[in-house]
């Protein structure tokens, strides 16, 4: 009885192992400034991320102002089921994994986040890198 107590107890402590390396880490990477999507962020640094709260349905937007004309990478960190997209005056443009675009200073461009309807999401974080890519030979300009 013993023995089998032990037996059902490693078989149901490396089951419960396996099932959690896949977990996904939706924490932000340490050293990178963290803006929350509700407030306005005008003029942000090179590197820096956005947090969206996205534990209930609905879309949620970040309005971001740069402050000079340079080609940025925007990731999705953690789940990629989220949906991520940005707006411009007359475009939107969804961003599946990542996408660099080139980003006009000045310009308020809108970032939206929904959870897709999948309940268990809690944060999503969207990462922005300035590249140094010439932003007047880059292509696409958003």
């Amino acid at each position: 009885m013993k023995n089998l107590f032990l037996y059902i107890t490693i078989i149901t402590l490396s089951a419960i192992t396996v099932l959690n390396i896949n977990c996904q880490n939706n924490a932000p990477e340490p050293g990178y400034p963290v803006y929350n999507y509700a407030d306005p962020i005008i003029n942000p640094p090179d590197i820096f991320q956005v947090m969206y709260n996205i534990s209930y349905f609905g879309d949620r937007f970040a309005s971001i102002t740069f402050q000079d004309d340079a080609v940025w990478l925007i990731q999705k960190i953690g789940d990629n089921r989220v949906m991520f997209w940005g707006i411009n005056d007359s475009t939107e443009r969804i961003i599946e994994s990542s996408d660099k675009l080139g980003l006009k200073g000045g310009v308020t461009y809108v970032f939206g986040a929904n959870n897709n309807n999948i309940e268990e999401l809690n944060n999503f974080f969207a990462q922005f890198n300035k590249l140094e890519l010439d932003y007047s030979t880059f292509e696409p300009k958003f």
